[in-house]
């Protein structure tokens, strides 16, 4: 699954708030104007893959991660979950999706471990 310019770019300003930059530290570092950092944060337009690369070189997250084909910051419970559920046939995963959805609508804001 590779993402779209709006999630790419979500993906870029999330990882630019973790770290605690502001558009403009972000811009002047990878060598861009804040109104071009803006325009991929929001999706209007498309990040160059070299833009890309040197961004996630300079943060320090994959490719991959920006792309939506490598999952990070996740736990070890939500990467072998990740794992599981990519392990199982199409039908299986939608059973699996309904559960998960129905269980965290019915559970949320509980805390279910004792």
């Amino acid at each position: 699954m590779v993402l779209k310019n709006k999630e790419i770019g979500g993906r870029i300003r999330r990882v630019r708030k973790e770290k605690g930059w502001t558009q403009e530290r972000f811009a002047r570092e990878f060598h861009m104007t804040q109104q071009t950092l803006s325009r991929y944060e929001t999706g209007r337009v498309s990040i160059p893959n070299d833009a890309l690369q040197s961004i996630a070189e300079g943060m320090g997250v994959s490719m991959g991660y920006f792309l939506g084909i490598d999952p990070v910051g996740l736990s070890e419970d939500e990467k072998g979950l990740l794992e599981l559920y990519r392990g199982t046939d199409k039908r299986m995963r939608k059973y699996v999706y309904e559960i998960v959805k129905i269980m965290s609508v019915n559970f949320q804001g509980k805390d279910t471990e004792e």
